[in-house]
């Protein structure tokens, strides 16, 4: 596997490879591919988080390529549309607060 991951890391777009340190991206994959096992509710939860993330991270966009690669069938249109929704959800809820005043 360790050969896979870095087959896989040297061939990231570069932006996401200089995000990366290789040995923090093959704990991410092993990780990825030892609790990631099927695509239900709790995985478009997390992606949703991360899709809310990768904005301010690049890593999340690696991560949510990895996910799907590895979770691509059964893959619904009502989970897809689930993450959508939690990725709007987390866009407001969590959205960063406005500047008050410091003391």
């Amino acid at each position: 596997m360790k050969d896979l991951y870095k087959a896989d890391y040297d061939n990231l777009p570069p932006d996401e490879k200089a995000a990366w340190n290789y040995d923090h991206y093959q704990r991410t994959r092993a990780t990825i591919d030892k609790y990631f096992v099927s695509h239900g509710l709790d995985v478009a939860l997390v992606v949703a988080m991360m899709e809310r993330a990768k904005e301010s991270d690049i890593r999340y966009s690696t991560m949510i390529r990895l996910i799907d690669a590895k979770l691509l069938l059964p893959f619904s249109e009502e989970l897809s549309w689930l993450e959508s929704l939690f990725a709007d959800l987390f866009r407001e809820v969590l959205r960063p607060l406005p500047n008050e005043n410091k003391f």
